[in-house]
């Protein structure tokens, strides 16, 4: 090859690889934790923006709540689902100048309008529209244990806990040590868990609690769930009422790096009217089919925003 073909076929490789590197830089990149529910909402912001004409590239199943937010905040992904008990009880509890009024946080309106101005303002992190859904933490146990035990609140667990019942805790390590987890429970209800009646599993799920409560492993008798957990349609168990509501509201919302949006503002008009319709039940259904049902996250958002006009067949 001659002088001038080398350099036209290294100017080629570089266009190209410029060209590759502009195209990924140009793409919004989609994040979620690590559990069915997150990832499934990821599919579905990820599939509406492609459908949209966007390029995207899918980084569902992240991390936990920990990595995945500092991914955002670090520009290593664009958009990610958040809570919005999460963000008031966890990304924003030990700002100084933060005033979070008692109660904030289990008022949907007020922890909304409290943890998209403080992001805002913080860290340029805009929050698109909260979906009418809540998928907040919560303790399951088998219906023969329930009905053995007259347990179906909270308040009998912990008259059972401080009677020196028998519990193991089937959780994940954010529920286990959060405040907004079980020192929630603790705080509101009156009780304390050992940390030897924690079966503690690291960046564990609700599909792998449940699964050691429905199989009685290592004599599990309590496991953490979420609201709208697909398991809980499939297991015989019964969740435990909040009936003095420790719980903070957990709306999944929608959030974006603030050049993204500006950059992109049809973002907005794409995701927000899909978040708007999006209720508990909705989000229990898709989460059944894809830990009851076997179906893959990505069809399960498919179908759906199929089915609700969003995108097509």
């Amino acid at each position: 090859m001659g002088k001038v073909g080398g350099i036209l076929l290294i100017v080629t490789i570089f266009s190209v690889l410029f060209g590759a590197v502009a195209a990924q830089d140009n793409a919004i990149r989609i994040g979620s934790k690590l559990f069915t529910e997150q990832i499934v909402l990821g599919q579905i912001m990820l599939q509406a923006l492609e459908e949209a004409g966007f390029d995207v590239v899918d980084r569902t199943g992240l991390g936990p709540t920990g990595a995945t937010r500092q991914a955002l905040l670090n520009g290593e992904i664009d958009i990610y689902p958040e809570y919005t008990g999460t963000a008031l009880s966890i990304h924003f509890n030990d700002v100084e100048w933060a005033h979070i009024p008692p109660g904030a946080t289990r008022d949907a309106v007020m922890g909304y309008a409290l943890g998209s101005s403080y992001d805002a303002a913080i860290n340029d992190i805009i929050w698109l529209v909260p979906p009418p859904a809540n998928s907040p933490y919560a303790f399951a146990v088998t219906t023969d244990f329930a009905e053995e035990h007259s347990m179906y609140t909270v308040s009998d667990m912990a008259d059972y806990v401080n009677t020196g019942g028998y519990v193991l805790l089937a959780t994940g390590d954010e529920f286990a040590y959060r405040p907004d987890g079980v020192a929630s429970f603790e705080q509101t209800y009156g009780f304390d868990l050992r940390e030897d009646q924690m079966m503690i599993i690291p960046d564990g799920t609700p599909l792998q609690t449940e699964q050691a409560l429905h199989e009685g492993r290592d004599n599990v008798n309590f496991a953490m769930a979420y609201l709208t957990d697909g398991l809980l349609l499939a297991y015989d168990f019964v969740v435990l009422e909040d009936n003095l509501g420790a719980q903070p509201i957990y709306t999944p919302t929608p959030l974006v790096r603030g050049e993204v949006i500006r950059a992109n503002p049809r973002i907005v008009g794409i995701l927000n009217p899909i978040f708007a319709v999006l209720t508990t039940e909705t989000l229990r259904v898709m989460n059944a089919r894809v830990e009851v049902d076997g179906e893959s996250p990505a069809d399960v958002a498919h179908i759906w925003l199929s089915d609700m006009g969003f995108i097509g067949g």
